[in-house]
């Protein structure tokens, strides 16, 4: 267990910088101060609506690998906070303008969706380890964003809690490193590779940061590490 923790501890440790870049991420400071027009805003509703679509089949994929094992509960963790996500996510649309409609046409980013095209891979190829531990490090960032999209949206442009509801789930999230633990001891004990367990981390962790980057394009916002590239 101790050997699982300190992987996990490792993971964290090695990924601090793009952990800090993804809170820290010049979306978010906009949203507070209401400087996303409406119509950009569409953009996470939009990607997040076929996301959502992609993500549902591959947490029900990961409860039918892993769901008949001792973390059983993890799995159907992950599936039913897809499964209760729908509404949600159309009563953001709605406060935005969009229809189920609009959202079915919306056409989400290459590097919008690269996260949930990830996950369906991790889902089919990926071992439990691997999949609990990018979880565990990403939906800490995932769920810190979305407290602050969210509070922006209601204080800058007027939206109620219902409208909001999507997002302050996710940031109430509890902490999911003591299940991580677990599920990444047992891993190791069967023999699976501690490098892949934090390569899976680190990648699920990148494409956590290109969606808040599509997010910012589609914001037309000038991105500090953009700005730095083309100096030099």
């Amino acid at each position: 267990m101790s050997t699982a923790s300190e992987l996990l501890a490792e993971v964290r440790q090695d990924l601090a910088p793009i952990e800090a870049e993804i809170r820290r991420h010049p979306y978010l400071a906009a949203v507070k101060a209401g400087g996303v027009s409406c119509e950009a805003l569409r953009a996470l509703p939009g990607t997040q609506y076929h996301m959502w679509q992609s993500d549902l089949r591959s947490a029900a994929h990961l409860v039918e690998r892993f769901g008949g094992g001792p973390h059983a509960q993890f799995f159907l963790g992950v599936l039913n906070a897809e499964v209760t996500a729908k509404e949600p996510i159309r009563d953001l649309a709605a406060a935005l303008g969009m229809t189920e409609a609009n959202l079915e046409a919306f056409e989400p980013s290459p590097k919008g969706f690269a996260y949930a095209s990830y996950f369906a891979w991790l889902s089919q190829f990926g071992s439990a380890g691997e999949v609990a531990c990018g979880l565990a490090v990403n939906l800490a960032a995932w769920g810190h964003n979305c407290g602050a999209v969210s509070s922006g949206l209601r204080h800058a442009y007027g939206f109620s809690s219902q409208q909001t509801a999507f997002l302050d789930v996710f940031a109430a999230l509890p902490d999911l490193d003591g299940a991580a633990v677990e599920i990444v001891a047992d891993d190791l004990e069967q023999g699976a590779s501690p490098l892949r367990i934090k390569r899976a981390a680190r990648l699920i962790q990148a494409y956590e940061a290109a969606f808040w980057d599509a997010m910012a394009e589609a914001a037309n916002l000038k991105l500090p590490h953009e700005a730095s590239a083309k100096a030099a």
